[in-house]
């Protein structure tokens, strides 16, 4: 018998998938107040929304997913750490 992943259902907001850098909300969680004593409820900050975009731009290199760039990581809801740290990563041009 093989154990299949749960389904999570979907973040309230796409960029909840990558953690604030703003006030360090973890993934999964509601950005916070400057004092992190109320979660934010009609947003994320606009870093993290930053974040999202840089990540979802970027080509997942996880060998199993290779999700192209503007698509979901598969198998997970979040996004690969590899991912993230790919888009993080700077690029050279010449």
């Amino acid at each position: 018998m093989t154990n299949l992943p749960r389904q999570r259902r979907p973040y309230r907001f796409a960029a909840m998938a990558v953690q604030c850098t703003w006030c360090r909300a973890r993934v999964g969680e509601l950005c916070t107040n400057q004092r992190g004593t109320q979660d934010r409820r009609r947003d994320v900050h606009s870093a993290r929304v930053i974040d999202w975009d840089r990540v979802m731009s970027t080509q997942c290199p996880e060998r199993i997913c290779q999700a192209a760039p503007n698509q979901p990581c598969t198998l997970t809801p979040d996004v690969h750490q590899a991912r993230i740290t790919a888009a993080n990563t700077p690029t050279t041009t010449p």
